[in-house]
C-alpha cells in the first residue's frame, strides 16, 4: 500500500511538469506580448474566432453636434453641455467610432461626469437613437421638487346633544352607496366597511366628527353603532342612518371653501320620514390640495436652503382650477432635526451636514372647525451642490469589425413642462 502511493505520487509529478512545459501562460511563464494588458482574447488569438475585448485600444472617437437632430456639424466638439434648453426641446449628438485596431472589438461609450444644479427645475434624460434605442431618466435628482395632490373631500357630521340617547355612541361613515333614497341601510356601503369618524377635539365641539373620504365618492352614509335607545342594548347600523349624496368636490372649490355637513333629524332612537341633510358652502374649514411630495436640497457650503411654504407659488405652482394650495394657517415641522430644521411660521428649510431624507410635516389649522389637516413631504438632503453621476453609459455592447466605423446618435431631453434645463457633461469616452 505505501509503495502504490509512490507510485501515484511520481505519476502525479510527471503530469504536472509536463503541463507546466506546454501551457505558456502557466504563473511562473512570461505571456507573449500580443496578450499583454491591451486585450483579453475570447477563444483565439488575435480575433480569429472570437471577440476581443480591448478597453477602447485602437479605438478613436470624434462628436458632433446638431440642432434638430437631421442635420450635424462639421467640426467635432468637445462641448457637451447645455445651458436653458426649453422645455420639451432636445439637445442632438452623433459620436463617430471608428475601429484603427486591425481586430474585432466589443466597446461602449460613456459619459465621464454628468452634473446637474440643484437649482435646477429641468427634468432630465439621455436616450439613443442608434445602433441601437435606450432611454435612462435622471428626473428624480434633476428637479428639486415633485409635487402631489390631495383628493380627498372632508365630510362633517354634527350631533345634536339635547336628544337624548346618544351617550355611548360611536359614529362611522361608508360611502359609494348606489342607493339615494335615504332609507336606512340594511348593509354595509360598496366600500365594504364602515370607518370610524375622527372626532374634531376640543372641549367646546363635543358634538363634531368628520372623515376624509376619496374625492370620486357620490353618496356618503352616516351610521351610529351602540345606540342608547330602542335597541334592547345591541349594536344597530341601520337604525341611525343619514345620506348624503351628490358629491363634487374635494373640500376647496376654486374660489372658497366649500365643506360637507350632516345634521341629525332622528328623535330618541325613531327614524324620521325626512332624512335631513345640508351642505353649507359657507362654511369655511382647512384644506390642503397641492403640495410637496418630495424636497432636494442640498448642504453644500453650508448656508444653502429651501423655501417650502405652500404659499411660495413661485417654487411650488397653484393647482389648476383652484385659487390657492390651502386655506388655513400653516405650520411646519422637521420629523429629524438631524437631517433638516424648518422654520415652523415661514417654511424655510435649512439643511444639516448629513446625507439622508427625513419627514416634512405640513399641517393647516383654522376655520370655522378647530381640526387639522397635514400632508407629509420626503425631504432628501446631500451634500453636493450639484448632482453628479459618474460614468454614465450611452450606449453599451457595440460590435465593431476591423476598420469599421459606427455612428452612435444619442441626445439629452428636457421633460419638464414648463421649465428650462441646463447640465454639464465633462467629456465622452469609451470603455468595455
Amino acid at each position: 500500500m505505501k509503495k502504490s502511493k509512490v507510485v501515484l505520487a511520481i505519476v502525479l509529478a510527471v503530469v504536472l511538469l509536463i503541463a507546466v512545459w506546454n501551457v505558456p501562460t502557466f504563473s511562473w511563464f512570461s505571456r507573449p506580448h500580443s496578450q499583454d494588458g491591451a486585450q483579453t482574447v475570447l477563444g483565439g488569438e488575435n480575433g480569429a474566432y472570437s471577440i476581443n475585448a480591448y478597453n477602447g485600444y485602437g479605438v478613436s472617437l470624434a462628436t458632433y453636434s446638431s440642432n434638430d437632430g437631421v442635420t450635424y456639424s462639421d467640426t467635432a466638439t468637445t462641448n457637451y453641455n447645455g445651458s436653458k434648453i426649453p422645455n420639451n426641446n432636445r439637445k442632438y449628438f452623433k459620436t463617430t467610432l471608428t475601429n484603427n485596431s486591425g481586430s474585432v472589438q466589443n466597446v461602449s461609450l460613456y459619459a465621464r461626469t454628468l452634473s446637474i444644479p440643484t437649482a435646477n427645475n429641468g427634468t432630465l434624460a439621455l436616450g439613443v437613437n442608434g445602433p441601437t434605442r435606450s432611454y435612462h431618466d435622471y428626473s428624480a435628482l434633476a428637479v428639486p421638487t415633485t409635487y402631489a395632490d390631495r383628493d380627498v373631500m372632508r365630510i362633517y357630521f354634527e350631533k345634536d346633544n339635547s336628544v337624548s340617547g346618544w351617550n355611548g355612541t360611536e359614529f362611522y361613515i361608508c360611502w359609494n352607496e348606489s342607493s339615494s333614497s335615504g332609507e336606512a341601510l340594511g348593509s354595509k356601503g360598496e366600500n365594504g366597511t364602515y370607518y370610524k369618524l375622527t372626532h374634531v377635539g376640543g372641549n367646546n365641539n363635543p358634538n363634531q366628527y368628520y372623515a376624509d373620504i376619496p374625492k370620486t365618492a357620490t353618496h356618503a352614509f352616516f351610521c351610529v353603532e351602540n345606540w342608547g335607545t330602542n335597541n334592547n342594548g345591541q349594536p344597530n347600523w341601520g337604525q341611525r342612518s343619514q345620506e348624503l349624496c351628490n358629491l363634487a368636490t374635494d373640500g376647496q372649490s376654486a374660489t372658497s371653501s366649500v365643506l360637507f355637513k350632516i345634521t341629525n333629524n332622528y328623535k330618541d332612537g325613531n327614524t324620521s320620514s325626512n332624512h335631513l341633510v345640508q351642505a353649507y358652502t359657507g362654511i369655511t374649514g382647512n384644506s390642503i390640495n397641492h403640495y410637496y411630495r418630495d424636497i432636494f436640497v442640498a448642504y453644500g457650503d453650508g448656508n444653502n436652503t429651501f423655501d417650502a411654504a405652500l404659499s411660495n407659488t413661485t417654487n411650488i405652482p397653484t393647482r389648476t382650477g383652484y385659487s390657492a394650495n390651502y386655506i388655513g394657517t400653516l405650520k411646519y415641522y422637521s420629523g429629524d432635526t438631524n437631517v433638516f430644521t424648518v422654520n415652523e411660521t415661514t417654511g424655510v428649510i435649512t439643511p444639516k451636514n448629513v446625507n439622508g431624507t427625513a419627514t416634512l410635516y405640513t399641517k393647516s389649522t383654522g376655520g370655522s372647525y378647530p381640526d387639522e389637516m397635514q400632508v407629509e413631504t420626503t425631504v432628501h438632503v446631500t451634500s453636493d451642490p450639484n448632482y453628479v453621476f459618474h460614468d454614465v453609459p450611452i450606449v453599451k455592447n457595440i460590435q465593431m469589425d476591423a476598420d469599421e466605423t459606427v455612428d452612435v446618435y444619442w441626445y439629452v431631453i428636457n421633460n419638464s413642462p414648463t421649465t428650462a434645463l441646463s447640465y454639464t457633461i465633462d467629456e465622452v469616452y469609451i470603455g468595455n
